[in-house]
């Protein structure tokens, strides 16, 4: 559904004639993931958890802001004007309902930021087409490349696959509680004792470590002495029997402990398929820059080379008048060869960050698409100014979102389970039992020893004197806690660093760009300078020929350093887990210029000064 996620069609992508991929619909169309925190029965489950001495699974609100367009800006306001009227021209009810449903989707309960789960409604949102208007729909933006990743990256569809799997294991570990239905039939038909035994009955494991069990059974024939209790009257015997723990298992046992986990297990899905949806579209921002930046780089080779051309084309007329040297046109010829090696050599970077930004653009069945170079920006877009946050503020924004915390804590929890079943091992196996029984039918014997209600009960224990399994473990599952928690801090360590290098690299990529640009600048003044040289007939055309290419050389150093500024961009993005897809489509609101957003917020401030007079 490559149309409906970034509004192009797929059949036209081939051609180099066609409209290149705007982001016409940022609204990302994709496999709908299962609750990670549900289970066959969620509520049952919470209440059950909750009687235990630890809590099971954290329930922390992940609820938190992401930087889309600012809400007060006009582009924002049309945006949600066009909305309203695509959701309003909807006549399909059920349509209308799911949109709703989108709408008021609980990410709460999912534990992880809404952007993870696709929804699955076909409203369209024209988000490009009201932030970047008209001039920009044939060129291929970031939000083009990031909507692809989410939807057809193979890394983030594997992630998505996790989900059933984790539920086939929660599934598998709600069969311990299963229902068993058991049978027999065994007969001694051949020797001195004959007799015939069936039987069959149903039990089941309860919550609280025991079990219950009733069943019916028929015993005839003669059998030995010894042997007696397998014999019933004629109508055989019904018999109910129940074990119930009373120290050991009866808090925690093994089953609930698998239970328990592989929840964990499942609420771990959200937070990898973010964690892939992360790293896949930070490498995707780098392809697609890297991309823009040996385009850029491929054309103002193109015109240095084309100018050499047409000097070459001068000093030919020159030459035929008279009034310029041979070895002139030897000296442009070897520039003119020299430049198509610099356009060969270009040429071949841009094919192969194209081949590289393929990985994730990818057509409506999933496959790389190379983009055209008709889909290519013209230029990098100004940044004249970065958010002045603090490193403070940045980091304990970034260790709320960042999954890879939240899946080291959901391993600890698991690692918590086996720690309190390890302590419950330690104490005494001591059982409760009772069963009772009851014959019917015609007696088998003369004593009528089978007909009266039989009733049982006791105890049954045992416990290990030295209790080394128990103590062992509790051992292991106390270094495994610290081990990640070490593993914790040295992942907080990291997303400090992270913020720390991609905060330097802004700050240093704008500076490095102030002087690029005045290099170029002042590359570009010189040239205006020669050439009125040239006109004047102070310099001749092979001087101002060597002059020339100073300038490009300066152009495509600027080049390089946005290319800096613009990863490093992604990469605080990344650090701090943010959306990639939202930022993705508010980028273009976030490179307008200081004059623009002032000029903005007077506009969405003139209604309240009106108001106030």
């Amino acid at each position: 559904m490559v149309e409906e996620v970034t509004g192009r069609n797929p059949a036209t992508l081939q051609s180099s004639e066609a409209a290149p991929p705007a982001v016409k619909q940022a609204e990302v169309l994709g496999s709908s993931l299962p609750n990670p925190e549900t289970i066959s029965n969620p509520s049952a489950l919470d209440r059950l958890e909750s009687t235990l001495p630890y809590r099971g699974p954290l329930r922390e609100d992940s609820n938190y802001s992401l930087v889309p367009a600012p809400s007060n800006s006009v582009e924002a306001k049309q945006l949600q004007l066009k909305l309203n009227q695509i959701e309003g021209a909807m006549q399909d009810p059920a349509a209308r309902a799911r949109a709703e449903s989108d709408r008021t989707w609980d990410s709460h309960a999912a534990n992880i930021p809404n952007y993870v789960l696709p929804s699955e409604t076909e409203v369209f949102r024209s988000f490009i087409a009201n932030t970047l208007g008209e001039e920009n729909q044939n060129t291929l933006l970031l939000a083009d490349v990031v909507a692809s990743v989410y939807r057809a990256f193979p890394m983030i569809e594997q992630a998505r696959l996790l989900a059933r799997s984790t539920a086939g294991e929660q599934l598998s570990a709600l069969g311990a509680y299963d229902t068993k239905l058991e049978g027999y039939s065994l007969n001694q038909a051949v020797g001195y004792y004959e007799n015939y035994r069936q039987g069959i009955g149903a039990a089941r494991q309860l919550w609280w470590g025991g079990y219950i069990g009733a069943g019916y059974r028929l015993g005839r024939g003669s059998f030995q002495p010894w042997y007696k209790e397998r014999e019933t009257n004629d109508g055989g015997e019904f018999k109910i029997a129940m074990v119930q723990p009373l120290l050991q298992g009866r808090a925690i046992d093994a089953q609930r402990v698998e239970l328990f986990q592989s929840n964990l297990r499942r609420q771990a899905v959200g937070p990898e398929i973010q964690e892939n949806i992360l790293y896949a579209s930070l490498e995707a921002a780098y392809a697609y820059w890297a991309w823009v930046a040996a385009g850029v780089t491929l054309t103002a080779n193109i015109n240095l080379m084309e100018l050499a051309e047409v000097r070459g084309d001068q000093l030919n007329e020159i030459m035929k008048a008279g009034q310029a040297k041979g070895i002139d046109l030897i000296v442009n010829d070897q520039l003119i060869a020299e430049r198509r090696l610099k356009v060969v050599e270009s040429e071949q970077k841009f094919w192969q960050a194209a081949a590289k930004l393929s990985l994730y653009l990818r057509d409506e069945a999933g496959q790389p698409l190379v983009p055209s170079p008709d889909w290519l920006p013209e230029s990098f877009a100004a940044i004249d100014s970065i958010d002045p946050a603090t490193l403070e503020r940045d980091f304990y924004d970034a260790i709320s979102r960042r999954p890879e915390l939240r899946l080291i804590d959901l391993e600890i929890q698991a690692i918590r389970w086996d720690l309190q079943l390890a302590n419950n091992q330690l104490l005494p196996n001591l059982d409760f039992t009772v069963q009772n029984s009851q014959d019917v039918g015609a007696r088998a014997s003369s004593l009528g020893d089978k007909t009266p209600f039989e009733l049982e009960a006791g105890v049954i224990g045992e416990v290990p004197i030295q209790r080394r399994k128990a103590r062992g473990k509790i051992e292991q599952s106390i270094a495994k806690t610290e081990m990640l928690q070490q593993k914790r801090r040295f992942q907080q360590d990291k997303i400090l660093i992270e913020l720390q290098n991609a905060q330097a690299g802004l700050f240093a990529g704008l500076e490095s760009i102030r002087q690029a640009q005045a290099a170029l600048d002042a590359s570009r003044q010189s040239l205006d300078a020669y050439r009125e040289a040239y006109r004047l007939n102070q310099v001749d055309l092979v001087f101002l020929n060597l002059v020339e290419p100073k300038v490009t050389e300066n152009q495509i150093k600027l080049y390089e350093q946005q290319l800096k500024l613009f990863m490093s961009l992604a990469a605080k993005q990344a650090a701090l887990g943010l959306d990639p897809l939202e930022q993705a489509i508010a980028l273009p609101n976030y490179l307008k210029t200081q004059k623009e957003r002032d000029r903005e917020e007077l506009e969405a401030n003139a209604p309240k000064a009106n108001e106030g007079k």
